[in-house]
């Protein structure tokens, strides 16, 4: 996505631009961002099954959808479960407790129902979980990391930066609704 700048013979508009169908996407998404807000944004991306937000070098991220099969069934609620507790220490181990899994096991069923491992999975959970917290509150970058579940802010930068390719602070900057202004 990228931004034109004004044009019109002295008339203001701006123009977004998009290449290829996952980035007419972004661009749909940042729009409603921009005019409704990131909550709404949020909704909408969650409906259409992609980010709230991608930056242009970044690979999308889409879950794959868990089949239908009991063995399955116990992955997609130890994910759900995962989803709820975000905030507390979540290992492979606990995870397949959770889906009453040996760790062997559940590694291998939730490596082939997601396509990542699950510690990958969870990593991007929480940035994921950061994200209307960066759009949306003046939360300190320690209290999101801590809120999400990363030991330090250290940590919690490094990952962000490594999945979105910016910091959490440059992301708040471009991300931040009017509302929380």
């Amino acid at each position: 996505m990228s931004r034109g700048g004004r044009g019109g013979g002295g008339i203001g508009c701006e123009m977004l631009t998009g290449a290829g169908s996952a980035a007419g996407l972004d661009l749909c998404v940042h729009v409603v961002r921009r005019d409704y807000g990131a909550a709404v944004a949020n909704a909408v991306a969650r409906r259409l099954v992609i980010q709230p937000h991608r930056d242009g070098g970044q690979a999308q991220f889409i879950e794959a959808p868990v089949t239908g099969d009991p063995t399955d069934d116990r992955i997609a609620s130890s994910m759900q479960w995962a989803l709820e507790h975000l905030d507390e220490p979540l290992t492979v181990d606990r995870l397949a407790r959770q889906a009453r899994m040996s760790q062997r096991t559940y590694l291998r069923h939730f490596t082939r129902c997601t396509g990542t491992s699950p510690m990958r999975w969870v990593l991007a959970q929480r940035i994921q979980a950061s994200l209307p917290l960066l759009e949306s509150t003046d939360a300190s970058i320690e209290r999101i990391a801590k809120t999400v579940g990363f030991d330090t802010a250290v940590t919690y930068r490094h990952h962000f930066g490594r999945s979105m390719r910016t910091s959490p602070t440059a992301y708040r900057r471009a991300f931040h609704t009017r509302e929380a202004r």
